[in-house]
């Protein structure tokens, strides 16, 4: 099966997916339109959709012929951002003002569908079965966890996940073993203080005082207290408190901010030690410190051998010997990541980069674009890997 032949063939189809859902953008967890699109294309092919009363995103499993198997998962995500396109003169161009497919995921629904077409039309090449999964809700970064408590992985022996990404040249593809993206988890810290005015400071006590020094604390996290091989970033990225008056000192701030790292072990200690510099600092300055962690998606850690070296296979087969290149650990996150802690998994990078055809902003840009040229290999790369995990199985 020449997956490659196959997926240029269906080309101007990918493309005008990818028109028609730039043009209509949807947030996550409001893509109910998408997911209508999506489950009306899939019944065209004659797969069977499942959609979901209480989430969006929906799911086509496509039955191979050719004998019993195992079962592939292919994911792709189909929300946007809360963004307004730049050039508004594309005649795709977004037609929801304010919210934009500024990272890609119209090109990543566009390009399974390619594969969902292809995979349709020939059945009789795989044993198994192929689950599409149209994922709602990944900028969110909570939003995958809803399919997994759905049960929909589990019938699932691996899963295939892959985006584009506009530090890559088109034409390159990257597939490396180990850590790949971040974990992004998020902590907030209230301190609460006594008001008093501003010239008698020591009749109270100043949370903005003490939450400027919680702040100064953490960074101590990051450059004393963590091993400096361990890739570690901890922001606080809003400040808000509840003063009304300049003469007076406020009753209480709110500190919330992000931590990335790759370290599993390391992450899960991360709680305790925030809250540990929180409370010395601010109670130490009399306030009243109450912290809180959330856990988002995890590190996105390539560590399944067997599938990262299928992955590249593909890669070359449908791109060509020389596609493949190295690329940096990534410390943005990616929910796929929840999905990999329940099934093996592998995760690709495809690049979209071209400068000649002034394509070069980065992902979550007003003028984000991609070289659409290069869709067509990620719907072969699905394709063919679908179908030689299948039949080694």
């Amino acid at each position: 099966m020449d997956a490659k032949t196959l997926a240029a063939a269906e080309k101007d189809y990918i493309l005008a997916q990818r028109h028609d859902l730039h043009a209509h953008p949807e947030l996550g967890r409001e893509e109910k339109n998408t997911t209508a699109h999506i489950a009306a294309e899939l019944t065209k092919m004659r797969i069977p959709v499942q959609t979901f009363p209480d989430i969006t995103g929906c799911i086509g499993t496509i039955q191979g012929t050719k004998g019993p198997g195992k079962t592939l998962m292919l994911r792709a995500d189909i929300d946007a951002l809360p963004i307004q396109e730049a050039d508004t003169t594309k005649s795709y161009a977004s037609r929801n003002p304010g919210v934009m497919h500024a990272c890609g995921h119209d090109c990543h629904t566009a390009m399974l569908l390619g594969a969902a077409k292809i995979l349709s039309t020939h059945r009789d090449a795989f044993p198994g079965k192929v689950k599409l999964l149209f994922q709602m809700g990944e900028e969110i970064g909570t939003e995958s966890r809803h399919y997994v408590e759905k049960g929909c992985l589990e019938d699932v022996d691996a899963i295939f996940g892959m985006h584009i990404w506009a530090l890559l040249e088109a034409g390159t593809a990257n597939l490396e073993d180990g850590e790949r993206m971040a974990c992004s988890d998020r902590f907030t810290i209230t301190l609460t203080g006594k008001p008093a005015p501003s010239d008698a400071p020591e009749q109270g006590a100043d949370p903005i005082a003490a939450a400027a020094s919680v702040i100064l604390g953490l960074q101590q996290l990051v450059s004393r207290k963590n091993d400096p091989e361990n890739t570690f970033v901890l922001t606080v990225g809003m400040m808000n408190s509840d003063g009304e008056q300049k003469g007076h000192l406020a009753r209480s701030v709110q500190l919330v901010g992000t931590t990335r790292t790759f370290n599993k072990a390391f992450r899960k200690t991360l709680p305790q030690r925030i809250e540990k510099v929180a409370r010395a600092i601010g109670e130490g300055l009399d306030c009243q410190v109450a912290c809180t962690y959330f856990f988002g998606p995890g590190p996105l850690i390539n560590e399944y051998q067997e599938l990262n070296d299928l992955g590249r296979k593909v890669v070359r087969e449908v791109m060509g010997p020389e596609a493949l290149v190295p690329m940096e650990k990534q410390m943005g996150a990616e929910d796929f990541s929840v999905f990999m802690e329940k099934v093996p998994g592998v995760f690709l990078f495809l690049g979209a980069r071209n400068e000649k055809k002034g394509i070069c902003c980065v992902h979550h840009h007003p003028a984000f674009d991609v070289d659409e040229d290069v869709l067509p290999y990620g719907t072969g790369i699905e394709v063919a890997f679908a179908v030689e995990y299948l039949n080694r199985s």
